[in-house]
């Protein structure tokens, strides 16, 4: 059945992590026939709709059945100004079951060919199996889509000016690679990592497409940016389990002849993750690096020092416990392998940081303020120059009013993220701020964990006019092992006891034997090598807009993933050095040898024996959440199918509810 005025109808569906584009292209008129005389420039219109049954907004711990969509014409980038308002992006980050994105396409100028992009992304989090169905309509009035839901799909369009090209998650990343007239020279590879409850494909999209684009000062190499996915759903077991399958996944299926160099970017728990799989490579494969120049290592907004001093007692108790699985219990320094050391301690030294001075740039990307998650103590390896930070946030309006010093206790009840919601959803952004007196939100759980889909969004100004946006970038400078105070010094003691208002999450800490701890691991993450730390002031949500997890509700993120390209792909990889720093490659590529430097790698033995705390309480959710999703889908809803497809009938395990093994197809 068909609907006047409808050009194009195609339904469609989207898992986790996945993301589906259409290219729309619209040709006003041909050019060797000149301009018609019945020219129209009346705007077309756009409607994506979640096809989801109603009852399934409520189910968030099966999805949530949530999509992120936005439209931009063809030559938008954010850091050129829009004088026409027609031209605005439009986006809907929270598009619920049964809810519609309408949005104008106008053809307000006489040319030749109109072209949009349109991004429908999954907000899935929870379940790998669940999918969100929705359909996608063009119409020639607005008035038009209210009837396009009864249209059959379409094969094309119904117009001959109309073209709708579709390209899903796969497409989107592998065809520039596959179609790039570099494709044939040697590669830099750029392996993304993602955080707890995350993902590659979606939520570091937007800096694979802002890399990518940094091709254009390498003339005689192709950059290749590519993500492990297979991670997806299993974030919670643990550290070392992660960054085995990783490193596997970079030496059996992105290796081969043509990479010659590799670059490692990981956002929040996706920065421990990328150094236990570069250490376990320099084990298990000793002739990778020999083979394949280290470039770049950047972290944004990881927590190399765990997240202990912020958390009373019993929240670190929970930890230890495995409220958050086997990664909670390392990010709470919990003593693990023959030797009872932590992980996170153990992981900046050998043979890490034997691998680590080989990379020409080691970049540190942190939160100052708005991000409750990740303390920037954690993120920027404790030594940095807090005083300068303050100083630069006084000068910037939001922040004028709230840095004023308060009473211990007052400023952790009003400053900081609930410790307990911290527990059980690391890595979930907080909630908007309300106007109050609070400089960080203080959330509920259910706020913190539903605010990763709607954070607070940039205006129209800060969208369409590059001059309107602050600088954002508080302190940009390099630390050597010499600027980190001596142990047992005046200025070690200052530190420890410092009252700097961003310092406190650190400092108030009442288990000095946590504080002790997490000093002792940045210091080794000093030893020998030397860092850019990068501190940020960004509004929230800070710890999803660092990397602009998407593209326009996550804007403010924009300035830090400029900074970030400019600065590390910007063809400048042929210097000697990285941050002036000389580096004996003949010593550092060489094979972990057995003396006394590196003697002590049993932290990077095998896996760890499963436990039924493998995976946590909350990472129980995309097993039971898968069957639950099944029972409601096929029978306790009796819903209307809506979706493209039925989902893959599968065996459930009861075993991988509690446990893992590492078996040959968690490698895969």
């Amino acid at each position: 059945m068909t609907q006047d005025g409808i050009l194009y109808h195609a339904k469609s569906s989207v898992k986790v992590g996945e993301v589906e584009r259409y290219v729309i292209t619209y040709q006003l008129y041909d050019e060797d026939e000149g301009l018609p005389a019945d020219l129209s420039l009346n705007s077309l219109w756009l409607k994506v709709r979640n096809l989801e049954n109603f009852t399934f907004r409520a189910a968030y711990l099966m999805g949530p059945y949530i999509l992120y969509c936005d439209v931009r014409t063809e030559d938008y980038h954010h850091s050129q100004r829009l004088f026409v308002s027609a031209d605005q992006p439009k986006f809907e980050p929270m598009l619920q079951p049964q809810q519609d994105f309408i949005a104008e396409l106008s053809l307000h100028n006489l040319k030749k060919t109109y072209v949009w992009v349109v991004d429908v992304v999954s907000q899935i989090i929870f379940t790998n199996t669940t999918q969100i169905g929705f359909e996608v309509s063009i119409g020639s009035s607005k008035k038009c889509l209210s009837k396009s839901s009864d249209c059959d799909p379409m094969v094309g369009s119904c117009s001959p000016k109309l073209n709708v090209t579709k390209l899903n998650t796969l497409d989107i990343w592998n065809l520039p690679n596959q179609l790039s007239t570099h494709a044939s020279q040697k590669e830099h590879l750029v392996l993304l990592t993602h955080g707890l409850h995350s993902n590659v494909p979606a939520d570091l999209f937007y800096l694979k497409e802002q890399i990518e684009k940094c091709q254009k000062y390498y003339a005689d190499e192709q950059i290749v940016v590519k993500g492990y996915d297979k991670n997806v759903c299993k974030t919670e077991k643990g550290i070392k389990y992660l960054g085995t399958r990783m490193a596997e996944y970079i030496v059996n299926e992105l290796y081969h002849d043509r990479v010659v160099k590799i670059s490692f970017i990981g956002h929040s728990l996706g920065g421990l993750v990328q150094t236990f799989a570069i250490a376990y490579i320099s084990v298990k494969y000793p002739w990778f690096f020999q083979k394949v120049e280290p470039i770049n290592f950047i972290t944004l907004a990881s927590p190399l020092l765990g997240i202990v001093t912020d958390n009373p007692a019993y929240v670190n108790i929970l930890l230890s416990f495995g409220i958050v699985g086997k990664t909670g219990q390392d990010l709470g320094l919990k003593e693990s392998g023959k030797d009872g050391k932590p992980l996170l301690y153990c992981l900046p030294g050998e043979p890490t940081k034997r691998i680590l001075k080989m990379f020409k740039r080691r970049t540190l990307y942190a939160n100052a303020v708005n991000d409750g998650i990740v303390p920037l103590y954690s993120a920027s390896l404790l030594f940095a120059d807090y005083e300068g930070v303050v100083n630069q946030l006084k000068g910037m309006p939001e922040f004028q009013d709230k840095l004023r010093t308060t009473a211990p206790g007052d400023y952790i009840k009003r400053n900081f993220l609930s410790p307990l919601t911290k527990a059980i959803s690391i890595w979930a952004p907080q909630k908007f701020p309300e106007e109050t007196e609070s400089k960080l939100p203080k959330v509920s759980v259910i706020e913190s964990a539903t605010s990763v889909l709607i954070p607070p969004l940039p205006d129209k100004a800060y969208v369409m006019d590059p001059s309107s946006r602050e600088n954002v970038i508080l302190h940009d400078r390099i630390y050597s092992e010499k600027d980190i105070p001596p142990r047992n010094s005046q200025s070690e003691k200052d530190l420890i006891e410092s009252e700097n208002v961003l310092l406190k999450a650190f400092t108030m800490s009442s288990e000095k034997h946590n504080q002790t701890l997490e000093e002792d691991i940045a210091r080794k993450w000093h030893e020998g090598l030397v860092w850019r730390k990068v501190i940020v002031g960004l509004k929230p949500d800070a710890h999803n807009n660092i990397i602009v997890r998407r593209r326009f509700a996550n804007a403010y993120g924009w300035p830090i993933i400029d900074h970030l390209t400019q600065n590390h792909f910007n063809g400048a990889e042929s210097e000697t050095a990285a941050h002036g720093e000389a580096q004996d490659r003949g010593t550092s590529s060489s094979p972990v040898q057995e003396n006394d430097e590196n003697k002590d790698i049993g932290w990077l033995d095998g896996i760890s024996k499963p436990s039924m705390f493998d995976v946590g309480p909350t990472g129980m959710i995309s097993t039971v959440g898968e069957i639950i999703d099944s029972l409601s889908k096929n029978n306790f809803l009796s819903k209307k199918s809506t979706t493209v497809h039925d989902l893959p009938a599968g065996p459930f395990e009861q075993q991988d509810l509690f446990s893992y093994e590492m078996e040959e197809k968690d490698l895969a």
